[in-house]
C-alpha cells in the first residue's frame, strides 16, 4: 500500500494552515512531530478523510481517499490526542480493544501484539 499526499492545502478564512504538502508513505507506522499550531492535526484529519482539503489530494494506491469510503477506513488508524479511552487499560489491553473495534479476531491481534 502506498499513501500519497499531493499538494495538500487547508485554508480557514485567509489563513493557510497546511500549505501544499507533498509526501509518500509505504505501509508502516508513522507519526508527525512539530510545534503547537503547526498543522499536524489538520493534516491528519485530511489524510483520514475527516476534513476535506481546500486543495490537493490524498491517495491510496492511486485512489482518492474521499472516494474510497469504508475500504479506506479499514486501512488506516488514527489516534487523536483526546479521544476518550479507558485509563486503567494496559497498553496490551488497549491494543486488543482497538483491534476488536476494527473487527480483528482476538487470536490474530494477540499474535500481532507479540511482534511489538
Amino acid at each position: 500500500m502506498e499513501l500519497s499526499v499531493e499538494r495538500l492545502t487547508k485554508q480557514y478564512n485567509n489563513k493557510i494552515i497546511v500549505d501544499k504538502i507533498d509526501f509518500k508513505l509505504n505501509e508502516g507506522i508513522y507519526g508527525f512531530l512539530g510545534e503547537n499550531g503547526a498543522g499536524k492535526t489538520t493534516l491528519m484529519r485530511m489524510i483520514c478523510g475527516i476534513l476535506s482539503p481546500t486543495s490537493g489530494e490524498v491517495k491510496v494506491d492511486g485512489k482518492n481517499n474521499l472516494d474510497m469510503g469504508e475500504d479506506f477506513r479499514d486501512m488506516i488508524g488514527y489516534l487523536p490526542q483526546n479521544f476518550g479511552y479507558y485509563p486503567d487499560f494496559t497498553a496490551k489491553e488497549f491494543m486488543l480493544y482497538i483491534a476488536s473495534l476494527k473487527g480483528l479476531m482476538p487470536s490474530y491481534a494477540k499474535r500481532k501484539h507479540k511482534n511489538y
